[in-house]
């Protein structure tokens, strides 16, 4: 089965906000606002957190055996650490965040293997982290 075009859409432009910040401050830094690292950095936790709860999504017709309560427990623990990640000054969130997004794609790749899967969920997953990562790694360099 083939992911339906509007997740493809819904999926990429998703993408847009984490370009924007680094954009912005590349581009215009001197017109960005002082809360615009804040902004960004809960977007990217916003996304972290919601990635892991989709993954609980997958684990949860299968939370009655130890491969489902796993991926259960993964969801959370990505999703505790997305959270955590806010509570960080704003390199070691950015590392925490860009560990969790690499970590979700790890799960992917594992729950590809063991649970449930949807053609063409993880190749979109693959592209939307290359890009949250790029966007990320911008965004370090611009503060280096």
């Amino acid at each position: 089965m083939d992911l339906p075009r509007i997740v493809l859409l819904f999926g990429y432009s998703g993408l847009v906000p984490f370009f924007v910040g680094p954009a912005w401050l590349a581009l215009s830094p001197g017109t960005a606002p002082q809360w615009i690292d804040a902004a960004w950095l809960a977007y990217n936790a916003m996304i972290a957190s919601f990635m892991a709860g989709t993954f609980w999504g997958f684990a949860l017709p299968a939370s009655m055996g130890p491969n489902g309560q796993l991926g259960l427990l993964i969801s959370v623990v990505l999703m505790l650490m997305s959270w955590l990640a806010l509570l960080l000054p704003f390199g070691p969130a950015l590392a925490l965040l860009a560990l969790v997004f690499l970590l979700l794609l790890a799960a992917d790749f594992w729950r590809e293997r063991v649970l449930d899967t949807i053609g063409g969920y993880f190749a979109l997953r693959s592209g939307l982290t290359v890009g949250v990562l790029v966007a990320m790694a911008w965004r370090y360099a611009l503060s280096a």
